[in-house]
């Protein structure tokens, strides 16, 4: 009689999914979620960690037969693994991904660009692909929650890298369509391959991206070492020695053995491409600016409180004019949003990493953690904004609930204007509404051919 372990039990889940049977609210969700994901890796192909991961990619491949997995936002083909490192690391290193502010983990970055490497060496359905990627959500969310996974960033875990090597096996033998027994399997080969470190964040390190992409590839690694008959352990999750006790003192079973509920439409889309712990301050900073029409000349201090644990992580006043350090500076993100009245892409170019004016703005934000907004955390990441005038006037405004969550949330109309401004510039227009309207109808395609042939550069 087989063991009945809790990985068993989560990929019982996993394996049961039917597009059919899955609330028609949750299909909606994920095909957005996947759009969303597919703006983020071509738009990722274009920056520098993005295009570094795509040469590393190719480095690695040169002496392979089997490049035979197209690097999407390129014409680039490499090996399998080695695609999914890569693009996953482009999905994450613009800070566009989605994210699940309890399980503190960003997934469809990790999942989608597996999916599409899967999906171009073994074919498959649109109804296939969109299973899969719920169990792969499914997943990530549930071991995060298990573990209490915010609580880890203190410690200098990073979530993402920890969980995501489990979702990214869920939906890879979701996608196979294996038994449950063997995807549990899958799940304990990837459990000895979790973890990722948050250290390089201050000074812009771009090979944190890669290790984000490196636990991507770590849950395909799993798939092919159970496909070659390499075992894991049964009890990965539950083990005195295992991936939740070994992370957390005590870990919330009940998120992992739960088969009533969907936590996917949880997930919070980014409407701004910086760290997910400023988009409160963000959007409470846009609101102050467009309301009080202030001028950037006449402020003379901004003050951003965040839940306590999120300041340390946000407050870096002496940042490094480097991209991948400015994503997640308070200051920075707060002076270029005041200074433009708006942040995007562009906020992050060297016009204005290396502009006076910015960094005139940085030395008058302050960063501070807030016991009242502790409250709300980690299901949302809130964010209070104070500006003071020259004329020593303060204007406040406080967001709980930031843009993208289920409660504050990003229409679908939004979010196809947010993959057009991502897609647009690598695909051209007609490429780009073409990739939406596959995504659309991708639980009636029976092949993935021209989803794949419309991301083709």
């Amino acid at each position: 009689m087989v063991e009945e372990t809790v990985s068993l039990q989560l990929a019982r889940y996993g394996n049961a999914l039917r597009t059919n049977e899955i609330p028609i609210d949750v299909v909606d969700a994920a095909k957005l979620h996947i759009l969303d994901s597919l703006g983020c890796l071509l738009a990722g192909s274009r920056l520098e960690p993005g295009q570094l991961a795509y040469r590393l990619a190719e480095a690695t491949s040169n002496a392979s037969s089997n490049a035979n997995v197209t690097l999407f936002g390129t014409g680039g083909r490499v090996s399998y693994p080695d695609a999914v490192q890569a693009m996953a690391a482009a999905a994450h290193c613009g800070e566009m991904d989605d994210i699940h502010g309890g399980a503190g983990t960003c997934i469809g970055a990790m999942v989608v660009p597996a999916l599409l490497a899967m999906a171009e060496k073994f074919g498959g359905s649109g109804r296939g692909f969109i299973e899969a990627a719920i169990a792969g959500y499914e997943a990530i969310i549930r071991v995060g929650l298990s573990i209490d996974a915010p609580k880890l960033f203190a410690r200098g875990w990073w979530p993402s890298t920890l969980c995501g090597a489990f979702g990214v096996a869920a939906a890879g033998a979701k996608f196979l369509d294996w038994p449950a027994e063997q995807a549990a399997n899958a799940l304990g080969i990837a459990s000895l391959h979790a973890g990722g470190m948050l250290t390089g964040g201050n000074e812009g390190a771009t090979a944190r991206h890669l290790a984000f992409g490196r636990a991507a590839q770590n849950g395909i690694l799993a798939i092919l070492a159970a496909e070659q008959g390499l075992t894991g352990p049964r009890r990965a999750l539950e083990d005195p020695r295992g991936f939740c006790m070994t992370l957390c003192a005590e870990p919330q079973w009940q998120y992992l053995q739960d088969v009533t509920r969907f936590y996917l439409p949880e997930v919070a889309f980014k409407p701004y491409p910086c760290a997910r712990q400023l988009h409160a301050g963000v959007e409470a900073l846009l609101k102050l600016l467009g309301k009080h029409k202030i001028d950037p000349a006449n402020i003379q201090r901004i003050e951003l409180a965040v839940p306590t644990q999120n300041a340390g992580m946000v407050d870096r006043p002496s940042t490094p004019t480097l991209r991948a350090a400015t994503l997640g500076s308070g200051q920075y993100v707060m002076a270029v949003t005041a200074l433009r009245g708006r942040v995007d892409l562009a906020s992050f170019d060297d016009e204005f990493l290396q502009s006076d004016a910015v960094r005139a703005l940085m030395a008058k934000v302050k960063i501070t953690g807030s016991v009242d907004l502790d409250r709300y955390f980690p299901k949302y990441w809130s964010g209070r904004v104070t500006v003071t005038n020259t004329e020593g006037q303060p204007f406040a405004h406080e967001v709980i609930i930031p843009k993208g969550e289920s409660g504050n949330p990003m229409t679908a109309e939004e979010l196809r204007g947010k993959f057009l401004s991502l897609a647009e510039s690598v695909l051209g227009k007609r490429k780009a509404q073409a990739v939406i309207e596959e995504v659309d109808r991708l639980d009636s395609k029976e092949s993935l051919d021209a989803v794949l042939k419309t991301l083709r550069i």
